[in-house]
């Protein structure tokens, strides 16, 4: 190649460089945030004096720092995981979330049917992700965003976007660092979810013997001076007939034993909330939902 050629390659490279950041979709990196994510936020051995716990629709639908607004920014961590459930892997991995010596200590507990169920209780998601390699730990945090950058982008889907061919992806989603993704679809869809549930209970029961384990520990950290909040995540009115007739949770029995353990019980009013899919709120509806419950804590605790 002729030298006086080899400046304008370069400058090709860079042009092409540009136009792919510029019409690439925020979701077309979304796999390696979301490793990223995950490896950051279970590995991290920092404590927090709140905590959130349970499984998506926690994950989706609380935010920390609308929460601890309430709270004087008082540090939070939005720690759960998906399809998750109250075993006993997953109570101890919050024990050592919590900050030992914060003056004020909350702990709160989004109960969904699912997460006391044995299957859930199995943690499959939290457990895979703590026992990742070092290898893959160091190249997920330290790496990732370099492969980001470069990720490998389909030359058609660029022709398509210039050309007005295709359509933004449908969902939307930021990772924060502070444990909450943030989600929305452009187009809602409060029917996609209930369609995949018809077998979410099958031979999977709320088991009682993951009621008694969870509410061991809802004693024991209030016996330490740390306020158990519990509430049930909005979802829509379908979801939550399937899981009243399906899924073998009396939520009235539950939040008797619950308060019995000491824990503090929330009551959520789903149709203050907005979900995306019917199972998950979105990202207005999370931010809201996080307010209200702190305020509602508060009045309990102060």
């Amino acid at each position: 190649m002729p030298k006086r050629r080899i400046p304008y390659v370069f400058l090709l490279m860079a042009l092409l460089t540009l136009l792919i950041h510029l019409f690439r979709d925020e979701m077309d990196t979304e796999e390696i945030k979301k490793q990223r994510y995950w490896i950051s936020k279970t590995r991290s051995t920092e404590t927090y004096p709140i905590v959130f716990a349970g499984d998506s629709r926690v994950f989706r639908g609380l935010s920390p720092d609308h929460f601890s607004a309430e709270f004087e920014n008082a540090k939070a961590i939005n720690y759960a995981y998906w399809s998750n459930g109250y075993g006993l892997t997953y109570l101890k991995g919050l024990e050592q979330k919590m900050d030992t010596v914060a003056g004020l200590r909350i702990m709160v507990l989004g109960i969904s049917p699912h997460s006391l169920t044995k299957k859930a209780a199995k943690c499959d998601h939290y457990t895979w992700i703590k026992s990742s390699s070092k290898e893959h730990v160091l190249q997920t945090i330290y790496l990732s965003k370099v492969e980001e950058f470069f990720a490998p982008y389909n030359t058609l889907k660029l022709g398509e976007k210039l050309t007005g061919k295709s359509k933004p992806n449908n969902f939307r989603i930021t990772y924060h660092s502070n444990g909450w993704v943030e989600s929305y679809w452009i187009v809602p869809d409060t029917s996609y979810s209930a369609r995949f549930y018809k077998d979410l209970f099958t031979d999977n029961l709320v088991s009682q013997e993951v009621v008694d384990e969870l509410l061991v520990y809802v004693k024991k950290w209030t016996s330490q001076g740390i306020h158990v909040v519990g509430f049930r995540p909005p979802t829509s009115h379908a979801i939550r007939q399937y899981e009243q007739k399906k899924g073998g949770f009396v939520e009235v029995d539950f939040v008797k034993q619950f308060e019995t353990a000491g824990g503090i019980w929330i009551p959520v009013p789903i149709d203050d909330y907005q979900t995306f899919d019917g199972n998950h709120l979105d990202n207005q509806s999370a931010k809201q939902l996080s307010t209200d419950l702190a305020r509602q804590i508060k009045e309990h605790i102060f």
